[in-house]
């Protein structure tokens, strides 16, 4: 009698435990199913986190995801984007003043004031090519460094080297935001045109200001990290 009631509290036992072995089984079946992040979840979720102290982070983030993948978690080269980016929308708004200062539908002050915008434009872009092609530099440094090469990088002279290049491109970028800020002040007196007038000049240099004000604050919080 006692060796029945035994089988039977062991009979009674196996349910429960096979049910935790089952669930075992298939709470490590899922973990394992589970992917794990990608390089360019981790690529793309680094863009953000840099783009959300810019002054303009959505635009940001719309601008410089698409180099993600480039970018990688490198800081000189999430500049580098920025600058890119920002070059190219200099050089836009500095046809599309050109234009306008060529159409001749402009009262004098105000075609004077564009032919200046379009000088302060071009001076702009030459600022921000040379500071992509120092960023471009600095990002060919970090994916050529390995070994003996991460040493050498991380000896004191390289170290200047680096901060110098790394403050020269914050004074290049830092002059063409105020050379695009500058193109717009041109047309604040109403002998430039009036309201109508200005608010073209702006749709067409404010959007290369704020990608300038965006990638100067990249290359500021690069400055920062390296303080």
């Amino acid at each position: 009698m006692a060796l029945a009631r035994r089988r039977g509290a062991v009979t009674m036992l196996l349910p429960p435990l096979l049910l935790v072995l089952v669930s075992c089984w298939l709470c490590g079946t899922a973990a394992a199913a589970r992917p794990a992040p990608s390089s360019s979840d981790s690529a793309a979720g680094f863009v953000r986190s840099w783009c959300a102290g810019t002054e303009y982070p959505a635009l940001c983030d719309a601008t410089l995801s698409p180099y993600a993948s480039a970018v990688g978690a490198s800081p000189a080269r999430l500049s580098w984007a920025a600058l890119t980016v920002t070059l190219g929308g200099a050089r836009a708004a500095t046809r599309a003043m050109k234009a306008m200062a060529a159409a001749g539908h402009l009262a004098p002050v105000g075609a004077e004031a564009a032919r200046d915008c379009v000088s302060m434009l071009r001076d702009a872009e030459d600022l921000l090519e040379q500071a992509a092609d120092a960023m471009a530099r600095l990002g060919k440094k970090e994916r050529g460094g390995g070994g003996g090469g991460q040493q050498a990088a991380s000896s004191s002279s390289s170290s200047r080297d680096v901060r110098f290049q790394v403050d020269s491109v914050q004074t290049w970028a830092s002059a063409a935001l105020t050379n695009d800020d500058m193109c717009v002040e041109g047309f604040k007196g109403e002998a430039a045109g009036g309201g109508g007038v200005r608010e073209a000049v702006r749709g067409h240099v404010v959007g290369v200001a704020h990608l300038t004000a965006n990638a100067l604050g990249i290359v500021s919080a690069m400055a920062k990290q390296m303080s």
